[in-house]
């Protein structure tokens, strides 16, 4: 992961990774991971019982913010605090 921060997510035009997953941009995918990926890793490695649950968490978190940017568009947001509330309750459902 390259540590790229949430402002070098966007694009030039401004669009954010949510928008650009909705409007199917290939890049947006490996910017999400590159941007979000360590913080997810983190809260994931640390909220499970094993590094094979925290895989599995994370893939599952992926695949939520994949979902939810369909219904973004045209909404104002922080981009992290919405990734973290995505993970936060896939990390609850794993911790039951």
């Amino acid at each position: 992961m390259n540590g790229l921060t949430t402002m070098e997510a966007r694009t030039t035009d401004g669009r954010g990774i949510f928008q650009r997953v909705a409007l199917q941009d290939e890049t947006a995918v490996k910017d999400c991971i590159d941007a979000y990926g360590n913080f997810i890793w983190a809260l994931a490695k640390r909220l499970t019982d094993s590094t094979e649950e925290a895989e599995a968490a994370t893939q599952e978190i992926f695949y939520d913010i994949w979902r939810y940017a369909d219904y973004t568009e045209g909404a104002e947001f922080d981009e992290k605090a919405v990734i973290s509330q995505i993970a936060r309750r896939r990390l609850i459902e794993y911790a039951r």
